[in-house]
């Protein structure tokens, strides 16, 4: 499969809407996270695929992308957690699966740190105090974002734990 953006994956099994979702989806993440097309193809053929479990050989067939494009996908999303990886014992061959349930876990792996790299900025200003306001400035407005985040990001989390009740 081409790195093109205007050439979604050539996916026999799914429909012109499942396509243009899957291109939609590798298309955030490469525009977001500079993430190569083939692994956003996998990440979004993973969330609409049926059945949710699915062998690599099936991810190859079903978007012409290569064994190795979906090996990358794997390493890079199972551990956060997207992913969940299940080997096929006596072969190269593994499945993969996008629990439902793992998302939230997921995302609160790629936030978590946050209130970490707070005090890190917090440590930064320590170092810079007396410094000039041009010097400071950059790690004063990037604390001050964390400072928020480190609050804020715990509390999306427990109304979203709340509201799933």
């Amino acid at each position: 499969m081409t790195e093109q953006a205007d050439q979604p994956p050539p996916a026999a099994s799914l429909t012109e809407k499942e396509r243009a979702f899957v291109h939609k989806v590798a298309e955030h993440y490469r525009r977001i996270d500079n993430m190569a097309w083939n692994t956003g193809y996998v990440f979004g053929y993973m969330m609409i695929c049926d059945p949710a479990e699915q062998r690599v050989s099936q991810i190859v067939e079903a978007l012409g992308v290569t064994a190795g494009d979906v090996d990358h996908a794997a390493k890079l999303l199972a551990t956060p957690g997207v992913f969940e990886k299940h080997e096929e014992p006596g072969g190269d061959d593994y499945r993969l699966v996008l629990p439902e349930h793992n998302w939230p876990k997921a995302v609160r792996h790629s936030l978590v740190h946050m209130p970490k790299f707070h005090q890190v900025l917090q440590r930064g200003l320590e170092v810079l105090d007396g410094a000039s306001e041009e010097r400071r400035e950059r790690l004063v407005r990037l604390e001050h974002l964390y400072s928020h985040l480190a609050t804020e990001v715990p509390a999306v989390f427990d109304r979203f734990e709340k509201a799933a009740e």
